[in-house]
């Protein structure tokens, strides 16, 4: 079994997804919020453990023309130091769209939260682990292509 574990990196909140590339289908996990308090590193390592992750899949934020920005660059260097942290394999997904998306799905099948509840969704990360779904998603479907 060789599950792959999906991230949506940010600065305040980490999305993550997790599937078998041979099933093909990938689901939102529990985000990471970082905070003072918790060891990111911990907490993925835990998460590593359970799921039993064998590899990871990180959103590349690219430009909209595809070019890359000081982001694309932060969240490279992340992917190395996962890579040397963990010793697995790393692939980096085009995320482009992909949190837009997530909302854009939500607004047409009328899942759109309340006003007042839109911040506390948001802080929760639940919208970045759906994020983190569609890229692990995409990254299936890319490599099932013939």
């Amino acid at each position: 079994m060789a599950n792959f574990l999906g991230i949506d990196y940010g600065q305040r909140r980490i999305g993550l997804s997790c599937g078998d590339p041979a099933i093909g289908v990938a689901i939102p996990c529990r985000a990471i919020i970082c905070s003072d308090g918790v060891s990111f590193w911990e907490e993925l390592e835990q998460i590593v453990r359970e799921k039993r992750i064998s590899a990871f899949v990180v959103g590349w934020p690219l430009a909209s023309d595809g070019a890359k920005t000081a982001w694309t660059v932060a969240v490279e260097e992340f992917a190395q130091r996962l890579r040397e942290h963990f010793n697995m394999p790393v692939y980096l997904s085009d995320e482009r769209l992909t949190s837009y998306q997530v909302t854009s799905d939500r607004k047409s099948f009328g899942l759109q939260p309340a006003f007042k509840h839109i911040r506390r969704e948001r802080n929760s990360g639940d919208n970045d682990s759906r994020a983190a779904a569609l890229l692990l998603q995409d990254f299936f479907d890319e490599q099932c292509k013939f």
